[in-house]
C-alpha cells in the first residue's frame, strides 16, 4: 500500500481566492520568494478542513493542479499561508 508524505515548502506564499456562496476557494498560488514565481493553478479542491491552533483557526485545502497534490493552510489570526506538497511513495 502506498504511503503519502508531505513536505512543507519554505517561504511566503501568495494565494488568489474566490468567494462562492460564503465559502473561500483557492484559484492559484505561488511562492513569492522564488525567482520564477510560477503560478500553480488549482484544478480541483479535493478536501477542506479546519482546526484550532491556540487562538488561531487554521483552514486547510487539499488541492490538485492536474499533476501534483498540495495542502494550502490559512492561519486566520496571522492571515498567513503555508504550503505543503504531497508525495506518494
Amino acid at each position: 500500500m502506498p504511503t503519502v508524505r508531505t513536505t512543507q515548502l519554505p517561504g511566503p506564499v501568495r494565494v488568489a481566492l474566490v468567494i462562492e456562496q460564503g465559502r473561500i476557494k483557492p484559484v492559484w498560488f505561488e511562492q513569492t520568494d522564488r525567482p520564477s514565481r510560477e503560478r500553480i493553478f488549482v484544478k480541483e479542491v479535493c478536501l477542506v478542513w479546519d482546526y484550532m491552533e491556540g487562538a488561531a483557526k487554521i483552514i486547510c485545502f487539499a488541492v490538485w493542479d492536474g499533476a501534483n497534490k498540495y495542502t494550502l493552510a490559512l492561519d486566520t489570526k496571522a492571515f498567513t499561508w503555508t504550503l505543503e506538497v504531497a508525495e506518494i511513495e
